[in-house]
């Protein structure tokens, strides 16, 4: 009898250790023998960060023929993971609806959203913000000859005007905040952000809102349809490099490490300068410190 219960309770064991293996090696369980691989540890140990992106140019520009990325955050990312000896992989490309983040890094779809998010409020529950490379000084644009806004920009902000967005795109929320009466020319969180500029010009929407170095290239080839209406900015969004899951302190470190090293050195302002030779377009976030020599006198 003592036989059948030891060799019953040796079942039991073994079926209850194979039970609480499966679990742990699904994360669920709390214990030293039940850690869960943090996004950083496997970053290293795979040698790879993999990377969610949204096209907006300069930031990160895609050639609709061949795929291949570039633009003055896609050279800062790879920078990044040339300093960290890791490899970046551009994997998921994300339209401007961002509030899945969470989810996506719960389900481990990718590392990092790697193409400059602006830090918000709204966006804070997102995951932890890099520190900025930049800040992004946003304007508006009109139609060529449209003067209605030229005197005080509070002229906007009447139902009779409409301002085109891209649905989860900064330019939606500084349209509710700040121009709450005015309707909107609403697109597709897909959409290529020139498509802005587009529905100004046709006459579907009145306004738009976006950075000159955005603005840029959709004015240089369609002369003559678009014009900024006032050389003061409507807001000024702080951009950082990367975001990452919330909890990853050890990754936003690494990654703070190398902007301040490359912002010390003078990479990042030699990037934004291959994209903006006159510096127009984006303020650069200041240095600790610049030596004063002879060179830059």
């Amino acid at each position: 009898m003592n036989k059948t219960i030891s060799f019953a309770f040796i079942i039991a064991v073994a079926a209850l250790s194979g039970f609480l293996a499966a679990r742990a090696a699904e994360g669920n369980l709390v214990g030293p023998e039940a850690k869960r691989e943090t996004v950083f540890e496997r970053v290293l140990r795979t040698g790879t960060l993999r990377c969610a992106y949204a096209t907006y140019q300069p930031e990160i520009i895609k050639d609709l023929n061949t795929g291949k990325l570039s633009g003055y955050i896609y050279d800062i990312v790879e920078e990044i993971g040339h300093r960290l000896n890791i490899k970046i992989e551009w994997t998921t490309e994300l339209g401007f609806g961002f509030q899945n983040l969470p989810e996506d890094f719960r389900l481990n779809k990718f590392d990092a959203f790697c193409s400059g998010l602006v830090e918000s409020g709204s966006y804070a529950r997102l995951g932890l913000f890099s520190l900025p490379i930049d800040y992004i000084p946003i304007y508006a644009f009109v139609r060529s000859g449209d003067a209605r806004f030229d005197q005080s920009l509070e002229s906007i902000n009447k139902s009779s005007v409409k301002i085109a967005t891209i649905d989860g795109e900064g330019s939606a929320t500084i349209a509710k905040d700040k121009f709450p009466a005015a309707s909107s020319f609403s697109l597709p969180g897909m959409s290529d952000v020139s498509m802005l500029l587009e529905a100004v010009a046709t006459g579907k929407a009145d306004v738009a809102f976006l950075s000159i170095g955005t603005a840029r290239g959709y004015i240089e080839h369609n002369p003559g349809k678009i014009k900024m209406i006032r050389s003061l900015p409507i807001k000024t969004w702080t951009q950082p490099a990367m975001v990452v899951p919330h909890g990853e302190h050890d990754l936003k470190y690494a990654l703070d490490t190398s902007i301040r090293e490359m912002n010390a050195s003078g990479f990042i302002e030699r990037t934004f300068k291959k994209y903006d030779p006159k510096m127009e377009s984006y303020l650069l976030a200041a240095r600790a410190y610049q030596v004063q020599t002879e060179i830059n006198k």
